[in-house]
């Protein structure tokens, strides 16, 4: 993600998670005995946990790792997303990576018309009178033989409700990054995975029955800073809907599975398919809201809302 060189002060991350642990601690007329009894008695990787190392935590000495702050944010009804998106220093750290995380000389996109310039991002639902044509220019970066064939017309917009489609264009109009997904339920998205079904069954799932699972078909920008400005549409979106438990993507796309394996996502399934005398592999991830929420550079681009990206350089 290009946050390694960028990445937020380990301070501002300790100082988010001591104020919350001493507020609900507060909240709950709780001792720091009495917080690790009951962290200790709702999940068993609590065990060893002791007194000082509260102690050490509130703080601000050290602090759990992401995964143990969201195990403890959970005990109390509360996540990740909560704490760390109402933070102003946190949300400003974020963007501020997104943003930096292509303007190294030795980041510039490999682009005949795109040079880290201006750039411009465009939501699109099916209604719109541009969504066929756009979706078709996108489905041409993607090279998805599962989704629509780009030689054919478009389905019905009625049938294509459920996607979300958000472009991102420089001067000219040049396509210079998208992301397209929806909102499925879990039974659809493991049939959609194994191939059973296609894409329009997966659509039709989706206007139909209750969703939870956010799945992305397809993420894509030409430098480091409008790839990660995609993945924070769709992942904002995830973190505001608490509907959403889990998160997953289907894609064809290497540099994407690559960017997902660099981000320690583990993949869930490879499943081959036969296209044009060739065998593509279809790459499948899932990971549920609170192992997204667990991830660094997830929980990152998460807290950024879509006003947030507006600055000169940045437009939605």
């Amino acid at each position: 993600m290009g946050f390694k060189k960028y990445s937020y002060q380990k301070t501002i991350i300790m100082r988010v998670f001591s104020s919350f642990l001493r507020k609900i601690r507060t909240e709950h007329n709780l001792s720091q005995e009495g917080l690790r009894a009951l962290l200790n008695e709702r999940n068993h990787s609590f065990d060893s946990l002791d007194t000082i190392s509260i102690s050490r935590w509130e703080r601000g000495i050290n602090t759990p790792s992401l995964t143990k702050q969201s195990e403890i944010a959970e005990v109390f009804g509360d996540d990740l997303f909560n704490i760390y998106s109402s933070d102003t220093d946190f949300v400003k750290e974020s963007l501020y990576a997104i943003q930096l995380s292509g303007s190294d000389k030795n980041d510039k996109a490999a682009h005949p018309y795109y040079n880290n310039d201006q750039y411009h991002t465009k939501s699109m639902l099916p209604d719109h009178v541009n969504f066929a044509s756009m979706l078709k220019l996108c489905l041409m970066y993607e090279g998805n033989p599962r989704l629509f064939p780009t030689h054919q017309e478009i389905t019905p917009t009625a049938l294509l409700k459920p996607l979300n489609l958000v472009s991102a264009f420089c001067s000219f109009s040049q396509l210079v990054g998208h992301c397209l997904f929806c909102k499925v339920n879990t039974k659809a998205l493991f049939e959609f995975m194994n191939c059973t079904i296609g894409i329009m069954e997966l659509l039709d799932v989706a206007k139909q029955e209750r969703a939870n699972v956010l799945v992305v078909l397809s993420s894509f920008g030409v430098s480091p800073a409008i790839d990660n400005h995609m993945m924070s549409v769709y992942l904002n979106q995830l973190a505001t809907d608490k509907a959403i438990e889990y998160l997953s993507f289907s894609t064809c796309d290497s540099k994407l599975k690559q960017k997902l394996m660099q981000m320690k996502i583990p993949m869930f399934k490879v499943k081959p398919i036969e296209h044009q005398s060739k065998i593509i592999q279809n790459y499948s991830f899932i990971m549920s809201r609170s192992e997204v929420m667990a991830n660094r550079n997830m929980l990152m681009l998460s807290v950024i809302p879509t006003r947030e990206l507006q600055p000169t350089n940045v437009g939605i």
